[in-house]
This record gives C-alpha cells, structure tokens and sequence, in this order.
C-alpha cells in the first residue's frame, strides 16, 4: 500500500456511496411522486431541478471510484477531492430544498 490512510479513507468513503446507491430507487420513486399535483408556476423551475438533481445522482458514486487513479499515481489530494465528488449533490439538494421552502412559506 502507497499510503495505509489514504487507502482507508478512500475505501470507507467509496463504500459509503456505494450503499447509498442501494437507497437510490427509493429517492427515485419519491421523487416521481412528488410532483403528483398542481404546482404553482413560480415553484415550477424548483421542482424540476430538484427531480433532477436526485435523478442524476448515480453519477456522484460512480464518479468517485475514478479517486482510486489518483491514488495509483500518488496524487493523494486529488483522490480525496474526486471521492468526495458526491457532496456536491448534498449541496445542490439542500440548495434547491431551501429555495422550494423560501419560496412555498
């Protein structure tokens, strides 16, 4: 092993997001139905890209595993920065969550 605490970090992350892929149909499913009746036109654009967002989420975990090539070159920085490429959907999702609140109260 290059690095043992990079290596565990990394591992721990990467199975992390994979488990919450396992959760991802779930979060699909409520986000289908979350849109069921009439919307106010102004929370319109919110609800899309919130549908969005969770939609395209798979690509956060899948992304992260490429961490392990930055591991391989001994870039340990950059592994960390692509593994936890994933946040990235947490911030947009509170982001649009908190607009959706803001703008329905």
């Amino acid at each position: 092993m290059k690095n043992s605490n990079a290596f565990t970090i990394l591992l721990i992350l990467n199975i992390l997001y994979s488990l919450t892929l396992l959760l991802y149909p779930m979060m699909l499913i409520g986000a289908a139905f979350s849109s069921g009746g009439p919307i106010d036109p102004s929370l319109k654009r919110y609800a899309n890209a919130f549908v969005l967002i969770i939609m395209s989420y798979p690509l956060g975990p899948l992304l992260s595993y490429f961490c392990w090539l930055f591991y391989k070159r001994l870039s340990f920085k950059w592994a960390y920065v692509v593994a936890n490429l994933p946040l990235l959907w947490v911030l947009a999702l509170w982001i649009c969550h908190s607009l959706l609140q803001k703008t329905h109260s």
